[in-house]
């Protein structure tokens, strides 16, 4: 299970101010208040802490009211944080910027292994839809299909035209291959998230496509040409639910979406990015070093990642595993942000295997189950994320 929660810093600094001891003895145990002493009381590092309860709580799946602030234990082994709650351990990523604290918590297993809830089938784990693909980019259809299934998904339905159909048909064995010219609308409203625009083209029927698909109601991810597309038409955003499309564009990718030049962008690309968010009501996640998340006044900062990520695909891997997380029950803002996160660790995980240079973005695939199988060792800084220690741990053979 993962839990995602974020705090302002300056409502904690008011809380603080106005309630002081009677305030931290109500959220922290001992040891905890002792750390945040050993931090000079400083505000970020009690939103951060807050934040980080908050955030096992949601992936306790019970938020707090059923389970109390007490109730989760949080610690620090080798500098990075962990919580527990009764036998049940997370690790806990926590970061601080525009004023927020934000915490991701992620559920271990005995030894660092995750496992499903035995009583389950493939339904449990969403179905996810990618309209994706077109004659010369069938690759882009293949990486973020086959991100969605390695992160997790129960079933990932592959939309293609019907000049690809056969090609996928045979290069696929566990995605289900569909027309997306015939296309099956019962079968689409039983998707629980859609990842649109990889590789698809600017043709008219590609942008007939797109049009018909942005519509339907379920939270859905626009990538590549779907965002160029997209860029001639930015108003279909607000047909839609507020804040249920997540877009992630590169710098020029954003510079069409948004009219200004790239140099423009690079001046102000915050204040220009969380208008755009309000303006448009999306979640926007900006790609680069330290891909940004936006949404409304909240801001996550990706800080793992490496630059042999910049290859061609690594962007449509992306796409796929945040419609995974989406299926999965995330919300937009918290499918973007992990999305990011568990993007740029099996990246680092690759570029330590690979190399940087070597590396490519089906290598970022083939790493996504060193994250997804040990949580126990997706750290928050790549410093700490490497091969010799990945396989000194016994998670990578030697």
């Amino acid at each position: 299970m993962l839990g995602i929660d974020i705090v302002s810093i300056d409502k904690v600094h008011r809380l603080m101010k106005r309630y002081g001891d009677k305030f931290l003895g109500r959220i922290f145990l001992d040891g905890e208040i002792d750390y945040i002493k050993s931090k000079n009381y400083k505000a970020q590092s009690v939103a951060g802490l807050f934040a980080a309860k908050e955030a096992v709580a949601k992936a306790e799946e019970t938020g707090i009211g059923e389970l109390s602030f007490k109730d989760i234990h949080i610690f620090h082994r080798n500098s990075s944080p962990y919580a527990q709650v009764k036998d049940r351990l997370y690790k806990l990523s926590i970061s601080h910027d525009g004023g927020f604290a934000v915490a991701v918590a992620m559920k271990l297993k005995e030894h660092g292994q995750l496992r499903r809830d035995q009583d389950t089938h493939k339904g449990d784990y969403g179905r996810v839809g990618i309209f994706a693909g077109s004659r010369g980019m069938t690759g882009s259809a293949y990486l973020s299909t086959t991100a969605a299934l390695r992160t997790g998904a129960g079933l990932v339905y592959n939309f293609v035209p019907e000049e690809i159909f056969d090609i996928m048909c045979i290069k696929y064995i566990e995605p289900i291959v569909q027309s997306s010219e015939n296309m099956d609308y019962a079968l689409v409203e039983r998707l629980n998230s859609i990842a649109l625009g990889m590789g698809m083209g600017k043709s008219d029927r590609s942008k007939k496509l797109f049009r018909e698909v942005v519509r339907f109601p379920q939270n859905m991810v626009i990538d590549a040409d779907g965002l160029n597309i997209l860029s001639q038409e930015p108003e279909l955003l607000l047909e839609r639910k507020p804040y249920s499309t997540i877009l992630t564009p590169h710098l020029a990718e954003l510079s069409r979406l948004c009219k200004m030049s790239i140099g423009e962008i690079k001046e102000n690309k915050e204040e220009m990015a969380r208008d755009f968010s309000r303006k448009y009501k999306s979640v926007l996640l900006v790609k680069g070093n330290q891909t940004a998340v936006f949404c409304e006044d909240k801001l996550y900062i990706n800080k793992v990642g490496n630059a042999g990520m910049a290859t061609a695909g690594s962007g449509d891997v992306l796409s796929g595993i945040i419609a995974a997380l989406l299926a999965r029950g995330l919300s937009p803002y918290e499918a973007a942000c992990a999305g990011a996160y568990i993007h740029g660790a099996a990246g680092d995980v690759a570029a330590d295997i690979y190399g940087e240079e070597s590396m490519i973005a089906g290598d970022i695939i083939k790493s996504l189950r060193h994250i997804t199988k040990k949580f126990d060792f997706t750290f928050p800084q790549r410093k700490d994320l490497n091969l010799k220690r990945l396989q000194d741990k016994g998670v990578i053979p030697c």
